[in-house]
Formats: structure tokens, sequence, C-alpha cells
């Protein structure tokens, strides 16, 4: 918006759109007009660096060497913002405007005399638009406006930004981590500091102050496999200096941070996955399983690979807890640390339950007999205690020339390893007398897997 004095009083009038022209950040836009009232098209609009001119005639092509005027408008990231100066020097006409708040105005013809004023103010942090309108009534025409920090530090407290943009390379040739970060916005920026820390330890150490925005940390790596977390800090000409960045973590050999698996029914095979590592320095996983060598469970490795995930051969469904493990190496040839022993904490080691598919292999003896009202079976099973891997009978009953089972006892067994058999016992009451009944009995494990049936056994119920 343009302003004009009606009746003393300062109104807002629409202003014109400048023409469509794209300035690089922090670069003026700069538009011309033939009038002084910033009215209608701009004759011409281009960027311009700074705020500094002098014409003696016609400013451009189009425009008149007296009555026209000049706006000048940016909008930049001040940062944390703080104080700052404006100052401006002009012939004739010129205000300057901070956010659309006008902050300096000298508003009145002087010919070809400049005079001078200076403001001083604070700029809230973030981005903010700047606009200067000049105009030139008759005479030379001289303008220049500059805003710059206020660096002492009796006035400016304000900490910088925390610096962002901070990125880490780790070389395993020699062993050294360059960092790298974003220029800051502040404008009053003195240098920046490179601190770094082992991960678990609170206290951070100063490996450089610097003007540049990278840095190589001298430190050597012994063994490829310390962790550290780097943070960089801001400091401006006033001495205050910012929070720390964004702890960036470099793990000099890369990590599998989860594990997960299944086991497929169908095939008997394991499938393993886990996050795919995208630092520069990857280079391929070692994929190994736990398994019994001669006598003892040692990690063997299963193969190779550059991919995140890996399906095992057969495994037997017994029931048994699998454990898997995936190792990384980093292409200066280090392997994550294997350990022989399990780790249930690990985040690169698994540990799988298998179902158990294997069924009971002994089917139960039984027998039968006569209790009040009915038959008494018998089921009894000499497995050894130690071995004995069933947790439940069952017997069931079907009247002779039928096909129609009935389950006359499902009982659950609580294992006795110092036993020498296991037993259960059922007296079935039967009211029909003169008929023929068969009975069998099997195991059951805690999979509902089942024994083979135990041979049939028949009797008769005499007629009461």
């Amino acid at each position: 918006m343009a302003a004009v004095v009606l009746g003393g009083l300062l109104v807002a009038v629409p202003q014109a759109a400048a023409a469509d022209v794209s300035c690089s950040t922090n670069v003026y836009q700069r538009s011309f007009y033939k009038n002084t009232s910033f009215s209608g098209s701009p004759v011409r609009t281009d960027c311009d660096s700074v705020v500094s001119q002098s014409w003696s005639g016609s400013p451009v092509s189009g425009v008149p060497s007296d009555n026209f005027g000049v706006r000048w408008s940016v909008t930049r990231d001040f940062g944390s913002g703080g104080p700052f100066t404006f100052a401006v020097s002009a012939t004739d006409g010129v205000r300057v405007y901070l956010d659309g708040v006008r902050r300096i105005d000298l508003w009145t013809g002087t010919g070809d005399t400049a005079r001078s004023r200076s403001v001083d103010l604070t700029v809230p942090s973030g981005r903010h638009t700047l606009r200067v309108d000049y105009v030139n009534w008759s005479g030379a025409a001289k303008v220049k406006y500059t805003y710059t920090p206020r660096t002492s530090a009796t006035y400016d407290k304000t900490k910088p930004l925390a610096p962002t943009g901070v990125k880490t390379a780790y070389n395993t040739t020699t062993r050294r981590t360059t960092v790298s970060w974003s220029a800051n916005k502040e404008m009053d920026l003195a240098s920046y500091s490179l601190y770094r820390r082992p991960v678990g330890s609170g206290t951070w150490t100063k490996v450089t102050t610097t003007t540049a925005r990278s840095h190589t940390d001298p430190l050597v790596n012994p063994d490829d496999r310390t962790p550290y977390s780097y943070e960089v800090r801001a400091r401006d000409k006033a001495g205050n200096t910012s929070s720390g960045s964004t702890d960036t973590l470099v793990r000099p050999l890369p990590v599998v941070t989860s594990l997960t698996g299944a086991y497929d029914e169908a095939t008997g095979t394991v499938t393993l996955t886990w996050p795919l590592n995208t630092e520069p320095h990857f280079d391929h996983y070692t994929v190994l399983s736990n398994d019994k060598v001669e006598g003892s469970y040692v990690w063997v490795p299963l193969g190779t690979t550059r991919g995140n995930t890996w399906t095992t051969g057969p495994v037997t469904a017994d029931g048994e807890t699998r454990h898997y493990r995936v190792l990384v190496t980093n292409d200066g040839g280090t392997t994550t640390y294997n350990p022989a022993w399990l780790d249930a904490y690990a985040t690169n080691e698994l540990w799988l339950a298998v179902p158990d598919g294997i069924a009971p292999a002994y089917a139960p003896d039984l027998t039968l007999g006569t209790c009040a009202g009915g038959v008494q079976a018998t089921a009894t099973d000499y497995t050894p205690g130690p071995v004995r891997d069933f947790t439940g009978f069952e017997i069931e009953r079907s009247e002779a020339g039928t096909d129609t089972w009935s389950v006359v006892l499902h009982q659950a067994y609580t294992a006795n390893p110092r036993s020498d058999f296991a037993t259960a016992t059922v007296c079935d009451p039967l009211p029909a007398g003169g008929r023929t009944y068969e009975y069998r009995a099997r195991t059951h494990d805690a999979a509902g897997n089942h024994s083979p049936y135990s041979e049939l056994r028949t009797v008769t119920v005499p007629v009461g």
C-alpha cells in the first residue's frame, strides 16, 4: 500500500503490483515509478543488492528526472533477531518500514541537500520485510539506507539460534569424522564451535572454533566401534553463545537396531528381517545361527548379504527356541563384536520360539477293568521321565460296530521325572447292559500334537 495525506490525515491507497521479478536471497526488489505516489504499474522492476544511489537525471528510461519514486523491498530471515540500527541519508522524501510499520519518516523536499537519520530498534526473530520508499521532487536524487546489528555486549543480550543441518561423514580409512552444518541466519555471527562426546558420557569436549561450516575431527577412532555424538554452537560478535545443535550420532560401525523373524510352518523355514542401513560406510551383513556343534552351542555363519532379509533352510518344528544374530561390516573391514554367549538385550539378536510339530512318539498301554456301575479304563505310559514330551492323556470309547468315538477322559498330566511311568484312569458308567464297547488311548503335548493310539481294548457289559 502507498500513503497519501488528505486533509492532514495519513491514509493508505492501493499499491500497483510490482513486475514478476525474482531476486536472490536477501537482495532487494527495486521498482521505479514515474510519479511520487507509487501509483500505477512500475516502469521497471529489477534487483539491487544495496540501497545506495545518486542520480543526476532520469534514473532509468521512461522515468522523468524529477517527480519520480523508487521502492526497495526485501524479506529475509533475521535468525534470533536482536538490536539493530536503521540508518538513512537522502535528498527529498524517504520512508523506511519494518513489516509495514513506518520506522523512519523524512518526507520533505530538500533540493540537492541530503540529510540523515538513524533509529535503534529490536528486530524479532524469524523472517521480516524491509521496505524503503524514496521520492525525488527536483534536483539531485540521492538515497542510502543500511540496517546493521548492534554488536556491543551492552545492547545485545540475544543468543544466536542453534545451528541446523548438521551432517556427518565417517571415513573408515582415516577413522576420522567430518562434520558440516548449514549457515546460521544471524547477521552478527562471529564463529562456530564444534563439540564431541562419547555415547554414554555427559561431558562435551571442544574440537575446534571456526568461521567455516565444516571440520574434520582429528580424533582417530581406535577400532571403528566407538560411537560419538557431535553438536555445533554459534557465537555472535557480542559474545552470546547459542545452545547446541541437535546432537548428531556418528556410528563408525553401523548397527542393526532391531531384528525380527517368523517361522513358516508350510516350508519349515525362518525369515529374518531388520532395518536396512544407509550409512555410506556400510558394506554387508553376516547372518548367524546358534547351533550345537560337537556337543557345544556356537554361532555358525549362514551367509552374507547386502539386503535386509534372510531366509534359512528348513528348521525342525521341535518347539525349541532358535537364536539368530546379524552382524554388520563397514567398508573398512570392521565387523560387529560377536560374543560367544547369548544376549537377550542385544538389538541384533533374535530369540525365536519355533512351533512344536513333533508328536509324542509312543502310544500308551491301555487296560480295562470294572468299577462301580461301569468300566474302569487305565492308560499307562512307560517313557522315561526325563524325556517325556506329553502333557496329558486321552481315553475314548465307541460302541462296537460304529465309528463314533466319545472322549471319556481328557486329563492333564504333571510330569514327575522320578516316576518310572505315568498313568491316568477313569470309571466309565455304562447303563446299557449286553452291549460291546471298544476303548483306545493316546497322549498329547502342549501344542496339541497326539501320539499314536494304543491297541483297541474291547469289553462287553453284562445284562444286569
